[in-house]
């Protein structure tokens, strides 16, 4: 059956419903009244017949010894539409008049860049690409072309967007905010540290002169001598003119009588100086550390 005599079918289909009663209310107020003009990127054309496809995006996982597999879903699939129709002389869809004309309009339509919208009867205005078309001609229908289109429906490109990311910033800010503070601080206690280090090095100081002095006094070669002057009898009344000043020596060793036993009382008032002197040298360099 060539497409004109689809086209002489259907219009007999039309007068039988019209003679039933079906093109009233019951009919044209129903499928026939809600269908819309097609037409591709503004050119039209007439309609025998469509398919849509449907679906989700399902990935089909499969295990080894497993019976069963896991499907994933990565949501809703694209929808699919192929449309098969005609183009004929002076049609009553609208457009130009010669067939010709009309599928050089179409020829320039589907090969032009980018999405373009389509009406479809039932579905309305879709935004697609076009991914196939045909269009057959046949000298048995003269003025009359067959065509074809398989579409996919298009979103809005979309790319990848740039956010901040506020947790990172505020991280960011409180170690700006800790370097800040921190060289504050150090300007701020700078000075009273580096007062502070003059004063313990003078500490340091003393102390180390003390100890000097001290080591000094109790080593030196005439303490004995000065010692002497404790003694009872004629040697301390000799030696207590060299001696003026030294009363805390005499009255530490008031309890001596002899030579003797002033050398063993100096030598331990020596190593008690030592100990002393120890003891200073070390706090001093726990000072400076």
């Amino acid at each position: 059956m060539s497409i004109l005599d689809k086209i002489g079918v259907a219009s007999n289909l039309s007068g039988i419903f019209a003679s039933n009663g079906l093109n009233g209310s019951a009919f044209d107020a129903g499928w026939r009244s809600r269908l819309q003009p097609a037409s591709f990127g503004g050119v039209p054309f007439g309609v025998f017949g469509g398919q849509i496809r449907v679906g989700r995006r399902n990935a089909v996982h499969e295990y080894p010894f497993k019976d069963r597999v896991w499907v994933e879903d990565l949501g809703r699939a694209a929808r699919r539409i192929s449309i098969s129709g005609f183009l004929v002389e002076n049609a009553r869809y609208g457009g130009a008049r010669d067939v010709i004309a009309q599928r050089e309009q179409l020829i320039a339509a589907c090969e032009s860049p980018g999405k373009k919208t389509l009406v479809h009867p039932t579905l309305g205005e879709l935004n697609v690409s076009l991914l196939d078309s045909s269009m057959e001609e046949r000298w048995d229908d003269g003025r009359m072309f067959e065509i074809a289109f398989a579409f996919v429906e298009e979103g809005e490109r979309s790319f990848p967007s740039v956010e901040l990311d506020t947790g990172a910033d505020v991280l960011s800010l409180a170690d700006a905010a800790d370097s800040a503070i921190a060289g504050d601080f150090s300007s701020a206690v700078s000075g009273a540290l580096a007062q502070g280090s003059a004063v313990v090095g003078m500490a340091v100081s003393t102390a180390s002169a003390w100890s000097g002095t001290a080591s000094t006094l109790v080593n030196g070669a005439t303490n004995l001598m000065k010692m002497v002057n404790s003694l009872p009898g004629s040697n301390g009344r000799y030696f207590a003119g060299r001696t003026r000043g030294f009363t805390n020596l005499n009255a530490s060793l008031a309890g001596a009588r002899t030579v003797p036993s002033l050398i063993a009382a100096g030598t331990m008032a020596r190593s008690r100086v030592a100990s002393a002197v120890e003891s200073l040298a070390s706090a001093a360099e726990e000072i400076a550390s």
